[in-house]
Order: C-alpha cells, then structure tokens, then sequence
C-alpha cells in the first residue's frame, strides 16, 4: 500500500519528443505530498556556504526532497530546499543555528505544498523540451500556480500547491493521454 504523501501516479506514452514518433515511451509520474519549502535569502556566495548548510542539515537526519541554489554574480543568492512537513521544526532549529554562522539575511518558508516528478528516462527523449512544455501548457490552462520548475536531462521536477496536486495529477494524466496507474514504490 501507498503512503498517502507519495505515490507513483502515471505510466504515460508522448510522442511529443525528438525521435521516434508514434512509439511508446513511459514516463513515470512520482507525487511527493505535504511538502514545506525554506528559502535562505541573501546567503553569500562564499565557495562552500552550501555544503556547511546542508551538511548541518544531514547531521540531524533531515532528508531534503529538493533544491536549488541561485545567484546573481557577485551578489548574494538564494537556497531553497523542500523536506517533508514531519521535519519541519528540526528543520527549523538547524536553519535559525546556522542562519549568523553563514550569513543569512532572511528565511521564509511555504507550507503545503506537493513535488510532482517526471522520470524520462524509459523514453526516447534526447530533451525533455516537448514534455515539460506540454506538462505547463495543460497546468495552466487549469489555472494552476507551478511555484517551481526544474528540468535535467532526464527528469522534470514541478513544485506546486498540496491542494492542487490531484487536481494537477488528473490533469497531466489526460494530456499524456494515459488512465492513471499506480505502481508501488
């Protein structure tokens, strides 16, 4: 049985992709429920300032979902990191030690929130351009506020509302043109 904070939702086919057309390519769907996200604001672009973050952080057993690091040049940047909401206080805690040792500015954090990943790797895709594209053109024709986007070569991260998640599932469900299928983990 599932957990209700994360299921795989999706095996898909697109031809949406640069290749082959008409084959079947899967692309499998992971939903990561009751998400919080904490951004560290003006966090100086000192060469190891986010390894001292993170490494506190993996000290306190925290497992972070996802990241990113922003900067500008030579001005300071961003982190934002999501952890589950269960790590939320010791989250917390780490973040207000180490906010004077690095030098953070600011710290805000959104609640509620869900990850929905896409794994390309079973497909033919050589970018994920046609997917990610045909993934935030159905989102917003929904009226739903991706807050996040992410891409690699082979995976596609979407940061958006807890309470838009099903909404968001069902929706990229159809567009890939596939009935949703639960896969255990």
């Amino acid at each position: 049985m599932l957990s209700p904070d994360r299921n795989v939702l999706l095996s898909g086919s697109t031809d949406d992709c640069v290749g082959e057309r008409n084959s079947m390519n899967e692309i499998l769907m992971t939903r990561r429920r009751k998400i919080v996200r904490f951004t560290c604001h003006g966090v100086p672009t000192k060469p190891g300032t986010a390894g001292m973050l993170f490494t506190a952080l993996g000290k306190e057993s925290i497992n972070i979902l996802h990241m990113f690091n922003t900067e500008h040049g030579s001005d300071d940047g961003d982190i934002s990191f999501s952890v589950a909401e269960g790590y939320y206080d010791k989250t917390s805690e780490v973040l207000n030690e180490m906010k004077d040792k690095i030098g953070i500015e600011s710290i805000t954090v959104q609640h509620n929130l869900a990850i929905l990943s896409f794994d390309l790797e079973e497909t033919i895709c050589e970018t994920v351009v046609g997917t990610m594209t045909l993934a935030l053109s159905a989102l917003a024709k929904e009226h739903i506020d991706v807050k996040h986007i992410a891409a690699s070569r082979n995976r596609v991260f979407a940061v958006l509302s807890d309470e838009e998640a099903d909404t968001a599932s069902y929706t990229l469900s159809r567009v890939l043109k596939e009935d949703p299928i639960i896969h255990p983990i």
